[in-house]
């Protein structure tokens, strides 16, 4: 496991970071609900002016806005922004790394598999993500219920937070997909925020069409927040794709990985 805890050390300052920023963000817009909840009517009307393509887009849905828990289905669809970014940083760099370092040579004289290598780095990702959820999640439990004064359905909030980290896991194992697959990254930040804000665009046409069918492209319409705050569930088709996609990337990644030629430095 000495690959496991080298990852963790090495990932463990810029997870740390990006969950205060996170818990932080997330908290502090969640608190505006005291601002807009004395005169919940007229931010409404005021939201309501917006197009209906920006609203979808932004999560706005007034109706919703009546309560802490529903206000922070508009405050998850940015959070859901930036946890992509996180994720996505993680599951490119955890494999490009050796090689933009030249480090991956000396990484396979170890008497370790490849499987082994992989496998521990996918173990540290995970770790460290379900680490940055856990924390993000609690904190804005306790913001919402402060706000809802403990009467919230515990229940949806429970699904919001698991979509957030289903999410995140899409994310991480397309990145390690990426990773894999490409020659050699010289920088994380641009692709995975290439990838996270093309999969974000699309889900702006995704909300505005008429067909549902784009919104299989993207994962950001996987687990729509108002959905799951009005029905209190997952829409099944999208979570079965979501879950396949995680299955295939990580797989695919595996195979590429133990198939892949190291060129020496």
């Amino acid at each position: 496991m000495n690959i496991y805890r080298h990852e963790l050390r090495m990932n463990l300052k810029n997870t740390v970071l990006w969950t205060i920023i996170l818990s932080v963000v997330g908290g502090t817009v969640e608190l505006f609900y005291v601002i807009i909840e004395k005169d919940i009517r007229a931010f409404s009307d005021m939201m309501n002016n917006f197009p209906d393509s920006l609203k979808a887009v932004m999560g706005l849905i007034t109706e919703n806005f009546s309560t802490p828990l529903g206000f922070y289905g508009f405050v998850l669809t940015f959070s859901l922004l930036f946890a992509s970014i996180q994720a996505m940083n993680i599951g490119v760099a955890i494999v490009s790394k050796e090689t933009r370092d030249k480090t991956a040579d000396f990484l396979l004289t170890k008497p370790v598999s490849r499987f082994q290598i992989i496998s521990e780095k996918i173990l540290a990702a995970v770790t460290l993500l379900g680490a940055s959820w856990l924390v993000y999640s609690a904190s804005l439990y306790f913001v919402i219920a402060s706000l809802a004064k403990g009467d919230f359905s515990h229940g949806k909030y429970l699904l919001l937070c698991a979509g957030y980290f289903l999410l995140q896991l899409i994310f991480f194992s397309v990145g390690l997909l990426v990773s894999v697959l490409a020659k050699k990254i010289k920088a994380v930040l641009p692709v995975s925020m290439g990838i996270v804000f093309f999969a974000y665009a699309v889900s702006a046409f995704a909300v505005t069409s008429e067909s549902d069918a784009l919104r299989f492209l993207t994962p950001f319409q996987y687990f729509k927040t108002e959905y799951i705050l009005k029905n209190g569930s997952f829409e099944l088709p999208y979570l079965i794709t979501g879950l396949a996609v995680i299955l295939v990337a990580i797989l695919c990644g595996y195979v590429r990985f133990i198939k892949k030629d190291i060129h020496a430095v």
